[in-house]
């Protein structure tokens, strides 16, 4: 769904709930990456494409560009934000720089209410990301992110395989229980770790618990 404007050039978004089971993919490498072709985001459309779903792919370089993404994420209607870059315990990556968790959740906020959020990023998995983003965007579903260092060829093996066999069991939703389930049996078949954060609307606060 295209864009509309207000007059004075304010974006017009679809009414927060309007969302599709779809993946919004964004990725950034460092430059030795980019030249190696180690685009672990473009495996990952290519392959829900070929299990026919129909997610969108974004490439950034720079926190200026990543500033663009917010808008085109919540025109898209996509309800499952996966975001694919280099990262610590306490910054956020893209080609050209680091970004703070807190500026990465300025960029974000008010746009990811009723979505989840799933990072392939070494060791961002964390409560201090969770916090950064989940303070910003009341009501949000969840946020899922590795906490060790993670391998290319493992990253892009576990996400296809995570994605695939959860639209395979649903094409339209993706439960708590269904996350967590896939990503223990996932860990099992790699040496990762996993930080998961679901909201409580009950209680309004997060949860949070280490997969592996």
């Amino acid at each position: 769904m295209a864009r509309k404007h207000q007059r004075g050039g304010e974006p017009v978004f679809p009414n927060i709930q309007d969302t599709v089971a779809e993946v919004f993919i964004v990725e950034s490498l460092k430059l030795g990456d980019e030249q190696a072709r180690r685009f672990e985001g473009r495996i990952l459309n290519e392959m829900l494409q070929l299990a026919g779903m129909n997610p969108k792919y974004y490439y950034f370089q720079s926190e200026d560009e990543l500033r663009h993404v917010p808008a085109l994420f919540r025109a898209s209607r996509c309800r499952f934000l996966h975001v694919s870059t280099h990262a610590t315990n306490s910054t956020f990556g893209t080609t050209n720089g680091n970004i703070s968790y807190d500026r990465f959740g300025e960029i974000f906020a008010g746009h990811l209410s009723l979505r989840r959020l799933f990072v392939s990023a070494c060791e961002i998995g964390n409560k201090e990301f969770v916090e950064a983003v989940a303070t910003r965007n009341k009501g949000m579903h969840s946020i899922v992110a590795p906490t060790v260092p993670v391998p290319f060829d493992q990253s892009a093996a576990f996400w296809c395989a995570f994605y695939i066999s959860c639209f395979a069991q649903s094409s339209l939703t993706m439960k708590h229980d269904d996350i967590r389930t896939r990503l223990k049996s996932l860990t099992k078949l790699f040496p990762l770790e996993f930080f998961l954060a679901t909201y409580s609307p009950r209680s309004d606060d997060w949860k949070y618990r280490v997969v592996n």
